[in-house]
């Protein structure tokens, strides 16, 4: 990642990479492509830090989290959130894509890993409706469990040792031998159509970046002062998490902290499973971030813990481990590396995970009317 890997940090497509994370396929070289110089790997390291913890900065900052964005189409019929989600994926194909066309094989971007066939369509589809199932369980997604973990919220922590049973569970029951070999993104080389595709990207993100400036501009904030807001903008947030997860995840490097779940999971089940050096670095540096961001904030409350969500929580992020192996990919995964590169089956389970999403808050939503609307079954009071 960001330059030559070290032995304790293997790109995801060598044999001790998680096998449940997006894997990306080595790309072809060209002499003629501008050659840029190694780094060395105590400073891969610093850099892999200070992304993450940006990163984790970000999340915290923004609120940010899938089942917020549904719960809003589902209560308010705006989709600001999600579009904001989509426009992170777009953020982050502008950084992969260029970086993949300059340095390939340093940066490296998602591959189709389930391939294109009717039986990978159908486990993409699948995989990401039980994920959706997992977080509205659970109540969040990998990115909103992250910032209620890290602002005090510890009864969603149990989703953490939830995913990693789930894919050890995944890993135990074979279901990993699923994924088909992985072919290259369609844009892992420079074509009139990539091009094209980059060029509206690079348009969409501008644009979005304007209106970004203006409605702070609007509120009489400047740029310095939106960023020390203790609250910004889910727009704001997402772009900063599309730029530097959109740069983490090309490096290739299992740097998120569900990898390290994962991987935990695959040893607790018996089964081979590595800690790289980022794989301990990042999901550190995230934390790092998520709690200075609530401390400084003024975010950051410890909530009485909650059985219930204990309970909720646990069996969410078992779902969610499950689902991501199935993917392969959680939803970060899939916004921040699978949508980026087209790669088939992130563009199959992403929507099928918001689609479940949705479905369940109506589902419940018209549940929660119908039981309103009953007649009391109490006897009643005399006198």
């Amino acid at each position: 990642m960001f330059g030559q890997m070290s032995r304790g940090s293997r790109p995801l497509n060598s044999a001790a990479s998680d096998d449940s994370h997006l894997t990306t396929a080595a790309l072809p070289t060209r002499a003629a492509r501008p050659k840029i110089a190694r780094m060395p790997h105590d400073l891969l390291y610093l850099v892999v830090a200070i992304l993450a913890f940006g990163f984790g900065f970000a999340t915290q900052r923004g609120s940010v989290c899938g089942v917020l964005a549904a719960r809003q189409i589902v209560e308010t019929g705006r989709a600001s959130r999600l579009v904001a989600f989509v426009t992170a994926s777009l953020w982050a194909l502008v950084v992969i894509v260029p970086l993949a066309w300059l340095a390939p094989g340093r940066f490296i971007l998602g591959s189709f890993t389930l391939g294109t066939s009717q039986v990978g369509a159908a486990l993409a589809l699948a995989g990401g409706a039980l994920y959706g199932l997992g977080t509205i369980i659970n109540g969040a997604c990998v990115f909103g469990t992250a910032s209620r973990v890290l602002s005090g919220n510890v009864s969603f922590a149990m989703a953490l040792p939830g995913i990693a049973i789930g894919a050890g569970l995944a890993g135990t029951l074979g279901l990993p031998l699923w994924h088909a070999n992985p072919t290259a993104s369609p844009l892992h080389e420079p074509s009139l159509a990539a091009f094209v595709l980059l060029l509206v990207a690079a348009i969409a993100v501008m644009t979005a970046l304007i209106n970004i400036v203006r409605s702070y501009h609007r509120a009489g904030l400047g740029f310095s002062r939106a960023l020390r807001a203790a609250r910004w903008r889910t727009s704001m947030a997402m772009m900063i998490i599309g730029i530097l997860g959109g740069a983490l995840f090309a490096g290739g490097g299992p740097w998120s902290y569900p990898t390290f779940l994962r991987q935990a999971g695959n040893i607790a089940f018996g089964r081979p499973g590595s800690f790289d050096v980022v794989t301990i670095v990042g999901p550190l540096a995230l934390v790092a971030g998520g709690v200075f961001s609530a401390l400084t904030g003024g975010r950051f409350a410890w909530r009485p813990v909650s059985v219930p969500q204990i309970g909720r929580s646990l069996v969410g992020g078992v779902i969610m481990g499950i689902a991501a192996t199935i993917i392969p990919g959680g939803n970060d995964v899939l916004l921040l590396s699978g949508l980026p590169s087209l790669s088939f089956h992130a563009a199959l389970a992403y929507p099928a995970m918001v689609v479940t999403q949705i479905a369940l808050l109506v589902a419940a939503k018209q549940w929660k009317v119908r039981s309103s609307q009953r007649p009391s079954t109490s006897p009643p009071s005399s006198g």
